[in-house]
């Protein structure tokens, strides 16, 4: 029997299949997706291998035996191979990169190569007897690299020639991230009926605690050694007495880590449908049952209860013996959220996001694999969940910038979620208040089912929203970032008892500091981007590569005393309502104040048990939220969206102002928005004033149109990264002048650049970038990675890093 397997080894040269021959005691227990053991290379060096075909002959001459099963679990299938070489092909990847995107984090198996001490006689040399000194040192055994650490020099052909004279022996030992979580427990080892007799003898024996410890067995299966000395009110050396006169036998158990234990759980029930709710179920429901690809798009306004649909069509899917995937944003996956899924389907959920641990992620997978959750909720990453009867697909937000990745591999959840959706024939829902232009462009040219959803849940009203012009409240002598109209809503709102939510996209205290005298702004030396202020800790900082340096009281440029910062963050904005309101409760959310486990539920828990006034964050306030009593939303500055380099900054900027003001009036008290902005007369802020996406959508499509962008047309981002700006720029004009190619294809293309990156400098490597426009990026997927092989070949570019990034969220 022969296996083909792939390599856990990063590097391209080795993105191929190979085959070994299976030894006979695994061959009725191989399959694909099994994880294995192999000797690779001239060294034989162990790695881990994952098995991605069986079949009974090969062309390879003098094949090498798999060791051994390196974990006792299959990391994928057959359905998720297919997914695999279908995200190495479209994405330009290797199999292995596309291997880690499917399969959870940690789990891989890594071979560490140990140096054992086998005798310490027939040494020559001062290396070799150092190298023997060390090891007896260190127990007689070390991990190669540690043991290198002790030399200034190259110690492997010493090394070589203590274990060709048996001196020393070579080991690869396996060492794993993430393995099952267990639990020491403890359990009698004779008959129930006996316990009186024991805990007699015991107790004649001064021995009452464990006589307890007996009693307590006798009530259970088996009993945690924690929980029994807690509930004996003893300690472990009465376990270990207990175990030595042969009363109880300890052994683990693995425990699940549950990520659900502080959520509530009560059950609830669907409740009563709109006219809307039902007219759109109904149309989707009879596709659940066809076993088809159904891809549909849910157009519907904020608080029009989207999410009761996809809980009606889950539930369909379930009766049908199916199973679900429901993809939020990471934003948008609140404990409000979770909750109520778990309250409706209970422990047939299992969720998978950022926020849990790898241990808790691994646990979660595990249940799905083993079919004890059949509907999957999470942010980008669940779309691979490995479910084997996927009845529907469920995209919320489907507008959010974080479906598509921005780690190798760059995938598009969208595409992927079609291939997976198609492989099951399963229903795909894209959802949102304010769609992609691409995909509501799909849904007009009928690649996609179209279904409105026009009015709210409960009837109420759109919030109305009102534009405020910043240039006016300068002219006006307002100097604070809250403007006059903000300011005199929020004052109802506190006097009213009801709360506010402000919106601002970007964290910390201001967004530069900067010198009144000689115009210097400090920039990372890392990155070529202006440093942020944050006040709680008087600090200068780099979002992209975390430097970060104490504030200046004078410039070092001009020495200068007047140099201060500009701007504003959400520090700023919290420290100006206090200064306003002195009495106002408020909360903050970003990054900043989230970055510990639990902190963003325990914000919105206080936000919503406290009624805190004002609750003040970045994008992380814009959906997910729904708190019956905010009735303000202020988005502090809507020039912040616009004023990004990017031909999607218009709809991007509608996108999240829309979303924003659907936070408030969701209950029966009305609602109320105040954008403010030195762009009043923007069309993208107009016309969320009216509330009309149609309208929108319409005029992006003809600028988009006669731009020659998407949806009629795709692009593909180069980027090319190096320490040396000229060697970058040279790698760059290379990888253009391959790209010749391009004009033989019998579809239209366009190469804009090279040129410098928008930011050319990020953690001290210089960026220059090359656009693609094209009719479709599969077709031109071989000339791209010729292109790069041709730089790769050049011993010149060595060092530059190339990477290929088809219909990127950003252009820079």
């Amino acid at each position: 029997m022969i296996a083909e397997v792939v390599v856990n080894y990063k590097s391209k040269s080795v993105d191929s299949v190979f085959d070994y021959t299976v030894p006979e005691d695994m061959e009725n227990t191989i399959q694909i997706g099994s994880c294995v053991t192999v000797p690779f290379g001239n060294g034989n060096r162990v790695l881990e291998a994952y098995v991605t075909a069986i079949k009974d002959s090969s062309n390879a001459k003098k094949l090498k035996k798999i060791l051994k099963f390196s974990k006792d679990i299959c990391l994928f299938n057959e359905k998720q191979l297919e997914l695999i070489k279908w995200m190495r092909d479209k994405y330009l990847v290797t199999y292995l990169d596309a291997i880690h995107a499917v399969t959870p984090p940690g789990t891989g198996v890594n071979s560490e190569e140990w140096i054992l001490l086998k005798k310490d006689s027939g040494i020559r040399g001062e290396v070799a007897a150092k190298i023997v000194r060390v090891l007896q040192d260190n127990g007689a055994a070390m991990e190669v690299n540690r043991l290198m650490e002790f030399f200034d020099s190259n110690i492997r052909p010493a090394i070589a020639r203590l274990v060709k004279n048996g001196v020393l022996e070579i080991e690869y030992r396996d060492t794993q991230n993430i393995k099952d979580k267990t639990v020491r427990v403890a359990k009698l080892n004779f008959e129930t009926e006996d316990t009186p007799h024991i805990m007699k003898l015991l107790e004649k024996s001064n021995a009452a605690v464990q006589a307890k410890m007996i009693d307590i067995l006798s009530e259970c299966d088996f009993l945690s050694l924690s929980d029994l000395v807690h509930f004996a009110n003893g300690s472990y050396s009465a376990v270990q007495s207990l175990k030595k006169k042969g009363y109880i036998t300890t052994f683990d158990v693995t425990v699940t880590r549950n990520p659900f234990l502080n959520l509530p759980k009560k059950k609830t029930c669907a409740p009563k449908l709109t006219d809307e709710q039902e007219s759109v179920i109904a149309q989707i429901a009879p596709s659940l049952s066809k076993k088809s690809y159904s891809p549909f798009l849910l157009h519907g306004v904020t608080g029009s209860g989207k999410t009761e649909v996809f809980m009606q069509i889950i539930s369909g899917a379930i009766s049908a013996g199916r199973q679900a995937i429901v993809l939020v944003p990471e934003i948008s996956l609140t404990p409000q959220m979770i909750s109520r899924f778990l309250s409706r389907f209970g422990n047939k959920i299992a969720v998978l996001h950022s926020g849990l641990s790898l241990g808790e992620k691994y646990d979660q997978w595990k249940r799905i694999k083993n079919g004890e959750a059949n509907i999957v909720i999470g942010a980008r990453s669940a779309v691979f969940a490995p479910l084997d009867n996927i009845g529907a697909i469920i995209i919320d937000e489907e507008h959010e910038q974080t479906y598509k990745s921005e780690m190798t591999p760059r995938y598009d959840t969208h595409e992927v979620a079609e291939f997976r959706a198609r492989q099951y024939g399963s229903v795909l829902i894209f959802a949102s208040a304010t769609p992609l232009i691409t995909s509501y462009y799909k849904a007009k040219n009928r690649q996609i089912q179209l279904l409105e959803m026009k009015n709210r849940y409960n009837k109420t009203i759109i919030p109305e929203v009102e534009i405020v012009d910043l240039r006016y409240e300068l002219a006006s002598g307002n100097k604070s970032i809250i403007s006059w109209r903000l300011r005199e809503e929020i004052a109802k709102n506190i006097e009213n008892g009801q709360q506010t939510i402000l919106f601002l996209n970007r964290r910390g205290f201001s967004t530069f500091v900067s010198c009144r005298s000689c115009g210097f702004v400090p920039t990372c030396p890392n990155c070529s981007i202006s440093m942020t202020y944050h006040k709680f800790d008087n600090t200068l900082r780099c979002h992209y590569c975390g430097h970060s340096t104490p504030n200046y009281n004078t410039c070092p440029k001009c020495g200068s005393k007047y140099i201060r910062y500009f701007g504003g963050g959400t520090q700023k904005v919290e420290e100006e309502i206090h200064r306003l309101f002195p009495t106002a409760t408020t909360l903050r959310m970003d990054i900043d104040t989230t970055a510990k486990k639990h902190a963003h539920e325990e914000i919105l828990r206080r936000f919503s048990e406290e009624n805190i006034n004002i609750l003040i964050g970045t994008q992380m306030v814009t959906k997910g939220l729904d708190f019956p009593n905010v009735t303000l939303v202020g988005a502090i500055s809507a020039d912040t969206l616009l004023n990004i380099d990017d031909y999607r900054s218009s709809e991007r900027t509608f996108s999240i102002l829309e979303q924003v003001t659907g936070r408030a009036g969701r209950s029966d008290k009305p609602g109320r928005s105040i954008i403010q902005t030195y762009s009043p007369d923007n069309k993208a802020i107009q016309l969320v004033k009216r509330h009309d996406y149609i309208t929108f959508y319409n005029e992006e499509l003809a600028a988009r149109k006669a731009m020659w962008y998407p949806p009629f047309s795709e692009m593909v981002s180069v980027i090319f990264s190096g320490t040396s700006e000229n060697l970058v720029e040279q790698c760059s004009r290379f990888y253009a002048r391959n790209l010749d190619k391009l004009r033989e294809l019998p579809q239209k293309t366009q190469v804009i650049g090279p040129i410098p990156a928008a930011i050319s400098k990020v953690k001290n490597k210089y960026r220059y970038r090359i656009i693609i426009k094209c009719e479709n990026t599969d077709f031109i997927s071989g000339i791209l990675l010729d292109a790069q092989h041709m730089c790769a070949k050049n011993k010149n570019y060595f060092d530059i890093t190339i990477i290929i990034d088809k219909n990127p969220n950003s252009m820079g």
